[in-house]
């Protein structure tokens, strides 16, 4: 229970940053656009901060795919099967895809803490990329622990029997 508390907050938190990242990719967007062709001005941080919204919402919506159990998935022969086999082969897909995500969490923050990374800074803004690059970390962190969430969600169902969703 306390993993799946830990889950649903971590989604709370998501869908707050989205809500305001999205405006935010949005409105820098709708300015790149007016400055460009009406005020033949391009603003020079406004593609830089649209695709950096946009990586985040990218990633953190990746995150959320896995909470609401909406990820894309191919599910020809898991729906085909008996119950039993099928709640087995969701909960070692559930295994399998926790140990990946936590895996590349582990190889991001190598990554990120890198000294070159760390000193990296963007084109035109000079800022650093750091601010970009820590959304991986952050999203595969989130990610792990939804899958570990959904896992322990699994075996609750699968001992009393009932069919995974």
């Amino acid at each position: 229970m306390a993993m799946r508390g830990i889950s649903d907050i971590i989604f709370k938190v998501e869908k707050l940053a989205v809500i305001i990242i999205i405006p935010v990719m949005l409105l820098a967007m709708v300015f790149d656009i007016i400055f460009r062709y009406f005020v033949q001005s391009p603003l020079i941080w406004a593609q830089e901060l649209t695709l950096y919204t946009f990586v985040w919402c990218s990633f953190i919506g990746a995150s959320m795919s896995i909470k609401t159990k909406e990820a894309v998935a191919v599910n020809l022969l898991v729906d085909k099967i008996n119950p039993k086999l099928r709640n087995v082969l969701i909960v070692a897909g559930l295994i399998v895809s926790a140990l990946f995500s936590i895996f590349i969490f582990y190889l991001s923050i190598n990554w990120i803490t890198n000294p070159n990374i760390l000193l990296q800074k963007s084109i035109t803004t000079q800022t650093p990329m750091i601010f970009m690059y820590i959304c991986i970390p952050i999203s595969l962190l989130f990610m792990s622990i939804h899958f570990l969430s959904w896992f322990l969600e699994s075996l609750r169902f699968t001992r009393a029997g009932k069919v995974i969703e």
